[in-house]
């Protein structure tokens, strides 16, 4: 298999795994938490991508 592919395969499989990241935990019923939880928004696996995407396409200028 070549080099991309293993980038690329890389890539999706910690963005499948970030999906289910949450940034707080669910409290007991007892505690008074006033501020709303606030999960890892899908953003972060976009931003992942792209910034894959970049590294990918400077590397490949970068080897030309």
């Amino acid at each position: 298999m070549t080099t991309y592919k293993k980038y690329i395969l890389t890539t999706l499989f910690f963005l499948f795994i970030s999906a289910g990241v949450q940034a707080q935990i669910v409290f007991a019923n007892d505690v008074n938490d006033e501020a709303p939880a606030a999960p890892i928004d899908g953003f972060i696996a976009i931003g992942i991508a792209a910034g894959a995407y970049i590294g990918l396409k400077k590397r490949a200028q970068s080897e030309k």
